[in-house]
């Protein structure tokens, strides 16, 4: 069995994710095998509905919508989540495209995060199974020069500070980008594996999970935090089972509980251990992938619908597609599937020459960014693409 053929029936076997991982290059690509199956597994899993974007890319082609799903403005029933008795929003305005330029010597490179403003973006560049970072500032690019023999940039903030994972050897950390210079973030004593990927909010916090080397599915997993300009990680005190996916500009964490490796509800922490757990529909679990100001954005399962949470209220809208939501702006436009949802409605990601535009993540300023595909069923990247909506 190859290393595809593996992953994609590991995929089949899962239920409930809590992973944002970009499994779609991962699969083209073949990259980092060893290293992203343990990400995979501390994760507790990988976004079915991501996987839908390797096989079946037709899907994204639409707005995905579920016949038994309730759009964006519905109101919420007792337990907050929304009900499914009202009308789809009208279709908003379709975003017009624009090609990211690439680094000198650089080829396939795909679009991973945007900033709040919309002047930074970061990506990667895939050769063999290693990544090579890029940062574009004011639409010009830059090979960022860290250090390591693979190099995964994630998420970057309105300063310009990014963050990313190195993988060198046997080691994996968490680096921050700022100024012209690459730091490594320390994680405490002992031989730690961080996944699934660092996040970052505006005042330079960062956060990831980190579980004991050689352990899966979350073992003992911790949620590690840097505080601005720091490099040595403070353990926040979250209940045994937590997992962080985002920290809000306020602080506030947001992702799951997972029970024996699978997600069991959303959360949200503050950085004293206190949570306030999402609302869910009966008979479903969730898990937060997700936030930006008031809003949060994840999947529930068994349905497999994107979520919008509404952190300053606790309200629920299930959103019209397949989830689970990987990215929200302080407006709640979401990206799921790599479809982007405005006031609940699928928005036109326009493509010439008969492409199709996948969002990967969203700006406050309505900036888009993402990646093209050639027409029809292939897998191919054509190239990062920022769309402005």
């Amino acid at each position: 069995m190859n290393d595809e053929q593996e992953l994609r029936d590991r995929l089949r076997a899962i239920e409930v994710p809590a992973s944002r991982i970009e499994i779609d290059g991962l699969v083209r690509a073949g990259r980092r095998r060893a290293f992203r199956r343990r990400s995979v597994a501390g994760a507790g899993g990988v976004a079915l509905a991501t996987a839908l974007l390797l096989t079946a890319p037709s899907i994204l082609t639409t707005a995905g919508a579920r016949p038994d799903a309730a759009p964006a403005g519905a109101s919420p029933d007792a337990t907050g989540a929304t009900g499914a008795g009202t009308t789809a929003a009208a279709s908003p305005a379709p975003c017009q495209p624009s090609e990211l330029p690439l680094p000198a010597g650089m080829r396939n490179v795909t679009a991973a995060g945007v900033d709040p403003t919309g002047r930074y973006v970061v990506g990667n560049e895939v050769v063999g199974q290693d990544f090579r970072p890029v940062l574009w500032t004011d639409g010009k690019p830059q090979a960022l020069p860290v250090s390591g023999k693979s190099v995964e940039v994630t998420a970057v903030n309105a300063a310009g500070v990014a963050v990313g994972l190195v993988q060198e050897g046997r080691q994996e950390y968490v680096f921050r980008y700022q100024q012209g210079a690459a730091t490594r973030l320390r994680t405490p004593p002992g031989n730690w594996h961080v996944y699934p990927r660092p996040a970052i909010n505006a005042a330079g916090d960062v956060v990831i999970n980190a579980e004991p080397s050689g352990n899966s599915g979350g073992e003992d997993s911790v949620v590690l935090l840097w505080r601005a300009g720091s490099t040595e990680a403070v353990r926040l005190p979250l209940p045994d089972g937590a997992n962080a996916l985002d920290i809000t500009d306020d602080g506030t964490v947001v992702g799951a509980l997972y029970r024996g490796g699978v997600a069991s509800a959303a959360y949200a922490w503050d950085q004293q251990g206190k949570g306030r757990r999402l609302a869910a529909p009966a008979g479903e679990t969730a898990a937060g992938y997700a936030a930006q100001g008031d809003w949060a954005t994840g999947g529930l399962w068994p349905s497999r619908s994107a979520a919008l949470w509404n952190l300053r209220t606790g309200a629920l809208t299930r959103l019209t597609t397949d989830g689970p939501g990987d990215a929200v702006n302080t407006s709640g436009w979401v990206v799921a599937a790599g479809v982007l949802l405005r006031d609940g409605a699928a928005v036109d990601l326009r493509m010439p020459g008969g492409q199709t535009g996948l969002a990967v993540a969203v700006s406050d300023t309505g900036l888009v960014v993402g990646l093209a595909r050639p027409g029809g069923d292939g897998a191919e990247n054509s190239g990062p693409r920022v769309w402005r909506c």
